[in-house]
């Protein structure tokens, strides 16, 4: 009898561990697939064993960055008075743009510059704008004083210049500024007619609801065609779409261009 209560005890034993083992297995199987997913992002994220990795890339990145801008300075250089620099945006590069403006196929070049000598928040500022040559030299085509808004003239905000860009053969202003509401205002000026003459206007702003949404407003003017499109929210969040023609108007000269000023009853 007592051989039969050991036989059976033995045997519960047996398969007690049995099926610890197949547990073990389970377990270890999940883990080896949960570490197999891991190890996949992991592997894709890693470089390759074989690429040529830099670990000084990115300051070399920096450094060429730093040598572009010098070349690019460089050749503008006798367009800068003493005292004055390339103005640098708040992203940390320097407001310059490139393309062809003249529809010559040669490289022009759009730049801001400041005076460093001022109050830190009053330093005036001017457009300049350098037609390319085939020698690779450039020509001064027009020095505009008031089209680039000043650091304190942005609000609560801060320095209110935004961007400067060449996009489809003309020159994009872009201001942003103010505090708990916003307000933005583009210009795009082409050179047509022996001059620059401002031909879109994209303006408005952004105000809070009584439902606590912010809304922005915004008019869109195309001043060749006389097109525009203007977008209003009301207090509750109504959106209001208005499309019209005003005709065609005089346009605006760059040289007379104000960004500080009400430029709107001139568009």
């Amino acid at each position: 009898m007592k051989r039969f209560i050991l036989l059976i005890v033995v045997l519960f034993s047996l398969l007690g561990a049995v099926g610890c083992m197949n547990k073990n297995e389970i377990s270890e199987s999940e883990i080896e697939n949960r570490t197999y997913i891991r190890t996949q992002v992991t592997t894709e994220d890693k470089p390759k064993e074989n690429s040529n990795v830099d670990i000084n890339s990115g300051s070399q990145s920096e450094s060429k960055n730093k040598n572009d801008n010098d070349n690019d300075i460089q050749s503008i250089s006798s367009f800068i008075p003493t005292g004055w620099h390339v103005l640098q945006k708040s992203d940390g590069k320097l407001a310059m743009a490139e393309g062809d403006l003249n529809k010559d196929d040669i490289t022009d070049k759009v730049f801001v510059i400041e005076k460093s000598d001022q109050l830190e928040y009053e330093h005036p500022r001017n457009l300049l704008i350098a037609f390319g040559n085939k020698d690779n030299t450039y020509t001064l085509s027009i020095k505009v004083e008031k089209a680039i808004l000043l650091r304190n003239e942005g609000g609560a905000f801060g320095d209110p210049f935004q961007d400067m860009i060449i996009d489809r053969g003309s020159i994009l202003l872009k201001f942003y500024g103010g505090s708990s509401s916003k307000w933005f205002m583009d210009y795009r000026f082409r050179y047509q007619d022996e001059g620059w003459f401002l031909i879109g206007a994209t303006l408005g702003g952004s105000f809070t609801g009584i439902d606590g949404n912010v809304y922005v407003d915004e008019e869109d003017y195309n001043l060749l065609t006389g097109d525009y499109i203007i977008r209003k929210y009301d207090e509750n969040g109504k959106l209001t779409i208005s499309k019209g023609n005003r005709g065609k108007r005089q346009l605006l000269n760059l040289r007379n261009f104000d960004a500080a000023a009400d430029n709107k009853s001139k568009i």
